[in-house]
């Protein structure tokens, strides 16, 4: 009868349950996952764990060595030029041919960036930012034994084509100047100091210098003067002054100079006085400052 009555049980059950509510679904709950124990490395040289199976909490750190510093490797001095004694120019080329950029003052330091090909001579430097070159010989390089030919070297300038002169105008003859008087001094004769009088002699000549006479000549100084003709009782067209008697006339100046002829000059020996004046002359004059007795010969005038 037992298994009778939980038959009836069971069917009940399913008849409640068939009964229930239809829109209501019971979920199963969702599996909850066990935490993951996790496990903790022990340090290399921790302590053991102290009794009761407790681990120490302190962990012995093993001593780092101190690493010895190195010397860095010493940096080659790149090729320098030093500049010598004296001012000196920097060109823009290996060359004098080349334009001056700048001047370096004496014991400055460049770097040398190149050199010329051929004989080398010119070293190519850094010139405050710029190309620059130096003449080898008057400055002093150091680690340049493997300075290599400059890559880019410029051109050297045209040469500077010298100015060809103007030709020299020839120079035209000039016409000489037209004579002031009709007469003109060609000779101022031969003169020699002596201790004894003072004498004056000299000719008048045409343009073909042939003598001319009467053609009067006049003497000036401070005392009396004189005008004689030329050819007046003398040699032809000649004329003679004795003009200081007994004086030798030193310390006086006389001058002699063609006049024309004032009236009354005889024919025979000339006008003599201080009246007859210093007469205008048509000649250039003949000066002489006398100290002593001094005789003066072939004084000449000659017609322009």
């Amino acid at each position: 009868m037992r298994w009778l009555q939980t038959l009836a049980f069971l069917f009940t059950v399913l008849l409640i349950a068939a009964c229930g509510p239809r829109d209501t679904v019971v979920e199963p709950p969702l599996p909850t996952s066990s935490p993951v124990p996790t496990f903790t490395a022990t340090p290399v040289g921790a302590a053991p764990a102290a009794s009761g199976g407790q681990a120490s909490s302190q962990t012995q750190v093993q001593p780092t060595a101190t690493p010895v510093p190195q010397a860095a490797p010493a940096t080659p001095e790149p090729p320098m030029v030093t500049i010598g004694n004296v001012l000196m120019n920097v060109r823009g080329g290996p060359g004098t041919n080349y334009h001056v950029i700048g001047s370096a003052s004496p014991s400055e330091r460049f770097e040398i960036t190149g050199k010329n090909p051929g004989l080398g001579d010119w070293w190519q430097i850094d010139f405050r930012g710029q190309t620059g070159w130096v003449y080898g010989p008057l400055v002093t390089a150091s680690n340049a034994s493997a300075v290599q030919v400059a890559l880019v070297i410029p051109a050297p300038p045209p040469p500077t084509a010298t100015p060809i002169p103007p030709p020299t105008a020839v120079p035209q003859p000039t016409q000489p100047p037209a004579p002031s008087f009709p007469y003109s001094l060609v000779n101022n004769g031969d003169c020699r100091a002596h201790s004894q009088l003072s004498f004056f002699n000299g000719f008048v000549r045409d343009t073909n210098n042939n003598p001319v006479n009467e053609v009067c000549v006049h003497i000036a100084f401070s005392g009396p003067r004189n005008t004689k003709c030329t050819g007046c009782g003398v040699e032809s067209g000649k004329w003679g002054f004795t003009p200081f008697g007994q004086n030798t006339g030193s310390g006086t100046t006389v001058e002699i100079y063609v006049v024309n002829c004032p009236a009354g000059v005889p024919r025979d020996r000339g006008l003599s006085g201080s009246n007859t004046g210093p007469l205008s002359p048509i000649s250039d004059k003949w000066t002489k400052a006398l100290s002593g007795g001094t005789t003066c010969e072939n004084i000449t005038f000659r017609k322009n």
